[in-house]
């Protein structure tokens, strides 16, 4: 039996605590456009800044000691929120967080 969603955080809640066992999916290419959509998920990240207000000028002002849960996003196709995203999954066999 799958678990109810309890509301919004809950993914960030999930991915905070699954993102220091889980692994990447494999099948995960490509690099970080550098959009800044995912750190703006339901609260912009105080960690983000923006060079120059201009799309893909983005950057984490931690980005060296960042948290797991950032450095593994997205760890698989079915967590990935934000299209178009400088990641893909091509050949990956699972929609499913955390595969």
């Amino acid at each position: 039996m799958a678990r109810k969603k309890s509301g919004p955080f809950d993914g960030k809640v999930t991915r905070f605590f699954t993102s220091f066992v889980l692994p990447v999916d494999p099948c995960r290419g490509g690099e970080c456009s550098r959009c800044g959509a995912c750190c703006k998920f339901l609260f912009t990240c105080p960690f983000l800044r923006s060079d120059d207000g201009k799309p893909g000028s983005f950057r984490c002002a931690i980005y060296s000691v960042r948290p797991p849960q950032c450095r593994k996003y997205p760890r698989s196709k079915g967590e990935q929120t934000y299209l178009p995203c400088g990641y893909n999954f091509e050949g990956a066999g699972s929609d499913k967080p955390g595969r």
